[in-house]
């Protein structure tokens, strides 16, 4: 319940997007970080709003010392920023991040390909366990001109996520799972159409992906990753540089 002195928070969609449902070993920061990600990665709050920490505390029924800590978090990774004696404000990706990210994702992914290709290899891990992949790309591909952006990207963070579980790295899995690439992907992509026209060339890129990870060939999964990331990372830009344009011609209204 809100006190009455307290101004709700503004959003764009439903307040049950606000609502703090943990998950197992998440501590309430971790809770409320993720919460309050997912808030600005899909648009319910709006560019440049300003989040005050007691209305949030208020909002979600907690203390103010984890909502601090959780706002803190999302500053230094770059969802919203700080500003001296006005708080904190929800900010727009910039291409720093976007390549900073990416980047990030890169390294992790051709690490768990080739921890992967040495489990395959030495029997830890039954060939078999590859097929959900091809479950995955079997969704994707299914209906390419009506599947919905957020069911997509869901389906993408699992292919790629299965494969960095399959590496078996505990701390690899949770830096992976750190970089939260579905809510990137959304943060840039949201509003956008563009990215239907990529799906072909995403279905042949995981394609390559699979095939070098049954044939236990290393290089073969390095070139495929680096060229699938890579493309992605050029679209990416691509859509942040779209979104720009199109703010901009918004405000010249």
């Amino acid at each position: 319940m809100i006190a009455e002195n307290v101004v709700p928070i503004r959003v764009r969609e439903p307040a049950e997007m606000g609502q703090l449902v943990g998950k197992p070993g998440e501590t309430l920061t971790e809770t409320l970080r993720r919460t309050l990600l997912e808030m600005i990665v899909f648009g319910y709050f709006e560019r440049g709003f300003r989040l005050y920490p007691e209305r949030l505390a208020e909002q979600f029924g907690v203390s103010l010392t984890p909502v601090r800590e959780a706002l803190m978090r999302l500053a230094a990774e770059g969802f919203i920023e700080t500003v001296q004696r006005r708080g904190f404000h929800v900010r727009a990706p910039d291409a720093k991040q976007v390549v900073d990210l990416w980047q990030v994702r890169l390294g992790l992914e051709l690490m768990a390909g080739e921890i992967l290709i040495e489990r395959l290899a030495a029997g830890a891990v039954p060939m078999s366990s590859i097929d959900v992949l091809d479950g995955l790309m079997g969704q994707l591909e299914a209906s390419p001109q009506t599947i919905e952006h957020r069911p997509k990207l869901s389906l993408n963070a699992e292919f790629h996520h299965r494969i960095v579980e399959l590496s078996g790295n505990d701390i690899l899995v949770s830096l992976y799972r750190g970089i939260q690439m579905q809510l990137i992907g959304e943060w840039v992509q949201r509003g956008l159409q563009s990215w239907r026209s990529r799906l072909g060339n995403e279905a042949e890129e995981h394609r390559a992906i699979v095939a070098a990870l049954r044939a236990m060939d290393r290089d073969a999964y390095a070139t495929a990753t680096r060229h699938h990331i890579g493309r992605s990372l050029k679209d990416a830009l691509g859509d942040l540089a779209e979104r720009g344009a199109a703010s901009g011609a918004e405000k010249s209204l």
